[in-house]
Formats: C-alpha cells, structure tokens, sequence
C-alpha cells in the first residue's frame, strides 16, 4: 500500500486525467504541479502531501505532477477509508494541508 519511489529532474510521476488511486508524501527533491504547461505549484519540504485531491474526491487528477530535481516520493496507495484505516495520522495531516491551501488560495497567495 505504501513504497518509495524515485524519479529524475524532469519526469512526470502522474499525467493530468490519470486515475491512480494514490497520492504521495515527499521525502526529499522538489515537485512542481502543471495545469496547461503552467507551474501552478511547487513542494520542496519534506513532508508535505502531493496528489491527495484525485483519491479524495475518487477523480481523474487535474494537473500534472513533475519532478523538478531528483525526488523521492513516498506513494500510498488505495481507498481512500483504507488508507485512513491503516494510517489513521495521515487525516489529521490530510485536513491540515487542505485547510492551509484553502487558506492560501483566498488570501491570493
């Protein structure tokens, strides 16, 4: 359910409509996400949560994941009420990085 992936400067590690049921904690490099060819964000914290909106909301993804350095992800992957199950921390994390976002998102920044 859960493993470490590596990716190269440059490789995209989910494509916009991709319907993979996971998402991805960085442990270390940098990730951009691309809407229409336009970086609309960047992660470099280890940490923090990529990609968690398609499997929350049971969607195809919206915007491309890419690797912007050389990165290592951890993927979870699953239902989403199975991942809650067998990692019960991770909705705690999951509501605070949407509430951050959110919070960003209306302040314009």
């Amino acid at each position: 359910m859960s493993s470490i992936k590596n990716f190269k400067n440059g490789e995209v590690i989910a494509p916009e409509g991709d319907k993979t049921k996971c998402f991805y904690v960085l442990v270390n490099g940098k990730i951009g996400i691309f809407k229409n060819k336009k970086m609309i964000a960047e992660f470099s914290k280890p940490g923090e949560i990529i990609g968690e909106m398609s499997l929350i909301l049971g969607k195809p993804r919206t915007a491309e994941i890419r690797a912007l350095a050389d990165s290592s992800l951890l993927q979870i992957s699953g239902e989403l009420d199975d991942i809650i199950k067998m990692y019960p921390d991770i909705s705690k994390k999951l509501i605070k990085t949407l509430a951050e976002r959110l919070v960003k998102s209306t302040e314009g920044k």
